[in-house]
């Protein structure tokens, strides 16, 4: 849709002291044109009457019930709401829809909806710049820059015509790049005609070849305007029959489009710099998908989904800081070498609008317009605390030492004060559950785990090798996992083999591997002092109360060897 919807005098009545729907779009319009929206965006004004007076504007992500009922109750009739409330082509315009009532709602309760949605996250000062400052990013530019949608008018047209025919094209819309206005190119020629009978020509005679010193005037305009620059030119040249070309530009605005990439003042690591998104979106925490131990120096960001641009990202940045990101796009940046922090779609373009809200309310204050800002709230995804459904209290866990410790098993009531190579989490069985022999090796598998990384830290690989008590293998992994220390990549092994066992129904497992000081640290015998290690260990303790029963061994490294020749065989099929 046209942002603009409307046909008169684009000063509008707020030149006559009435603000209307149409002045409030040509504000947003020149903020964030309309004309950089995605094709299959759907923008501008969607609900109401162009000439409707605006008593106020409310800014939402969302034009939903809440929004529409603030609105009302704010006294705004207008919001500008940053998803469209109509996308999909309407047959009908009923209340058997969710889009089609709140439409409805909208126009009984004489509340005009527009939308300003890809077309401000592309913009100077848009969503996407915004982002990209709430990270700290220095030396910003698009991710993805903006095709120029123009194309150019070349005009022949007298020396002293010139100045004219410029101003009415610049007057049609013509001439425009970027915050720049009235840009042209001319260069000198020389025109030639004949005249026939019934010709006035404004120069020379006719009846006779002539020879005349022309410009050739170059202009650049939105192809949305093609009709009115034309009409422009022809008017304003003084030729009977002015010559001109029009040509399709095939070319990028540099300083426009989705997505920001930039550069951090300073290194940093992903735990910190994936807690500081955090902080600053207030969130107990964001998904990441590398190592913490990773160093961050360039950060790509798209505020929203931007699981498309994953492949410029990987070109340009170390991280990818966007929403909505799928496992098969997880998995294919990844492969790319780009970690990603999965931040919340919408609290972040809630964040963002609601800064950007605050450059339209100071566009809009010399009108004596008021805007409002309505957050939304609660967001979509909410987190739970726990992760197993729980029909009755979760029993106690029984630390039950091996019997090459000596002793029964005791209670559980912190590290193990020995340095024994097993430790056993038991769930004790409520009243009235059958209690299983913990020995009986039909139910009972082994897991082998190992990490490393190839200059610690560096390119690291995990291996998990899943077997029977018997010995036959059911199931096995083996992959990279970016950069990273030793110690990170076998924590990340463990979590990967754990829950490989708990994908596979396992309910009581013996887990083997040859790092000391992480079987330790699972056992409670050594503190986790390395900040990065604390939310893997915390990972891992959570991953092992999934199992009625496991042990947690250590052993030598040759007893791991296929563990180990499983991450050799990542790392070298990533060419590392």
């Amino acid at each position: 849709m046209d942002g603009s919807a409307g046909g008169e005098d684009k000063r509008g009545a707020a030149s006559r002291g009435v603000v209307r729907v149409r002045d409030v779009a040509r504000v947003v319009d020149e903020l964030a044109p309309f004309e950089l929206a995605e094709p299959w965006d759907r923008v501008g004004l969607q609900v109401g009457s162009p000439g409707a007076p605006v008593s106020g504007v409310l800014v939402a992500l969302e034009a939903d019930a809440a929004a529409l009922a603030a609105a009302a109750g704010l006294g705004c009739s207008l919001v500008l709401a940053h998803h469209p409330l109509l996308f999909a082509p309407l047959e009908r315009l009923t209340d058997g829809s969710a889009a089609g009532a709140l439409a409805l709602r909208a126009a009984r309760g004489d509340i005009a909806v527009l939308v300003a949605h890809t077309n401000l996250d592309k913009a100077r000062g848009g969503l996407g710049d915004i982002f990209a400052g709430m990270l700290g990013l220095e030396d910003v530019h698009p991710l993805a820059p903006a095709p120029a949608d123009w194309c150019k008018l070349v005009g022949f047209v007298p020396p002293d015509a010139a100045d004219d025919v410029r101003a009415a094209v610049f007057a049609a819309g013509g001439g425009r790049v970027g915050a720049y206005e009235h840009c042209s190119f001319a260069t000198g020629g020389e025109g030639t005609f004949f005249a026939g009978e019934g010709a006035s020509p404004a120069v020379g005679d006719k009846g006779r070849d002539e020879t005349v010193g022309e410009l050739r005037l170059e202009v650049v305009f939105p192809r949305r305007l093609r009709r009115a620059v034309l009409d422009a030119y022809v008017a304003a040249h003084p030729y009977e029959e002015p010559a001109f070309d029009v040509y399709q530009v095939d070319d990028e605005v540099a300083s426009l489009g989705l997505g920001r990439v930039g550069a951090l003042a300073r290194p940093q690591l992903l735990s910190r710099f994936a807690a500081d998104v955090a902080a600053e979106l207030e969130l107990p925490g964001v998904r990441v998908s590398a190592g913490p131990e990773r160093e961050v120096r360039r950060v790509a960001c798209v505020p929203g989904s931007g699981a498309s641009l994953i492949d410029a990202a990987a070109a340009a940045a170390d991280i990818l800081v966007t929403g909505d990101v799928k496992y098969h796009d997880a998995r294919h940046a990844h492969d790319l070498g780009l970690g990603l922090v999965d931040a919340p779609h919408d609290v972040v373009e809630d964040a963002t609008l609601a800064r950007w809200c605050e450059t339209l309310a100071d566009k809009l204050a010399r009108d004596g317009v008021r805007v409002e800002m309505h957050r939304t709230a609660p967001p979509v995804w909410a987190l739970v605390a726990g992760g197993a459904p729980a029909p009755r209290p979760r029993p106690a866990l029984r630390l039950v030492r091996s019997k090459d410790e000596g002793g029964g098993s005791d209670d559980y009531a912190g590290p193990a004060d020995d340095a024994g190579s097993v430790i056993i989490l038991d769930v004790a069985p409520s009243a009235g559950e059958a209690v299983h022999p913990a020995n009986r090796d039909d139910m009972h598998h082994h897991l082998y785990t190992d990490g490393g990384a190839r200059g610690n830290p560096g390119p690291a690989g995990i291996g998990a090798r899943l077997l029977t008590a018997e010995g036959t293998l059911v199931d096995e992994l083996s992959d990279v996992i970016g950069d990273a220390t030793n110690n990170v990549a076998e924590y990340e092994a463990l979590l990967a083999g754990l829950e490989l066992a708990l994908d596979r129904g396992v309910q009581r497992l013996t887990v083997f591997m040859d790092s000391e000081l992480v079987v330790k640290q699972v056992k409670g015998q050594y503190k986790v002092k390395n900040a990065d290690l604390k939310a893997l260990h915390a990972e891992a303790a959570r991953r092992l109360h999934g199992f009625r029963e496991v042990d947690v061994k250590h052993i030598r490294r040759e007893q791991n060897a296929d563990a180990d020749r499983l991450v050799n065989e990542a790392l070298d099929r990533a060419g590392h």
